[in-house]
């Protein structure tokens, strides 16, 4: 969505009630500007479609005991957090950051856990290449990557031909996100737990289930 530069004239009353509007959101001025005159002429921003999404993964990851809030939203990134069963109990962070115009892919998806220690990065990245080629084995061809301890996996919404014929349609994006972070968190939990052989059944499950996947 093209924006360009335009003059208006507006009360310092106006501008004020704005400013404190955007910083309750975690946006500028013009942003909540525009925001504001979209929603008035019925109009859907990219900020405001991700807006949507973010909540909807809220309502859907905060509802249980598992997940919950790192930090508030920014207008493109939601990170939420979980505890992983090993020594010291180490966080691991999700971050969804999602794209304002996006394309083949609609976002990324990264994975980090704040720790210097080697055995757990070491045992990450282990998880990391085993779930990379568990995708890859299940048609995912999207790329991957890792470096500084953070493994990213793009978002691509797509539809699934593996699906059974009473799979689950019509999620939305925030449901279909919600989805595959449950279960990549779940996998991982599986997998420092030993018992990486149910792995690859619970993510079959998932592609039998799914008619759209991401």
């Amino acid at each position: 969505m093209k924006k360009s530069v335009y003059s208006v004239v507006l009360s310092d009353e106006v501008i004020a009630k704005v400013d404190r509007i955007a910083y309750m959101n975690n946006t500028n001025r013009s942003n909540m500007i525009n925001q504001i005159l979209a929603d008035y002429v019925s109009l859907t921003t990219p900020e405001k479609r991700i807006s949507g999404i973010f909540e909807d993964l809220a309502r859907l990851l905060y509802s249980g005991e598992n997940f919950s809030e790192l930090s508030p939203p920014t207008p493109s990134v939601m990170s939420v957090r979980t505890a992983l069963s090993y020594k010291y109990n180490p966080t691991v962070r999700y971050s969804i950051e999602l794209y304002r115009e996006p394309d083949k892919e609609q976002g990324v998806i990264k994975v980090s856990t704040r720790t210097t220690n080697s055995a757990l990065l070491s045992k990450m990245l282990e998880f990391y290449n085993l779930w990379a080629q568990l995708e890859y084995n299940y048609g995912f061809l999207g790329k991957d990557s890792y470096e500084n301890g953070v493994f990213k996996r793009p978002i691509i919404h797509r539809e699934n031909p593996l699906a059974e014929r009473n799979a689950k349609k019509g999620a939305v994006a925030g449901e279909l996100i919600a989805d595959y972070i449950s279960l990549f968190d779940a996998a991982l939990k599986l997998y420092f737990s030993d018992n990486t052989d149910e792995i690859q059944p619970l993510y079959d499950d998932y592609i039998k289930n799914n008619s759209e996947i991401i």
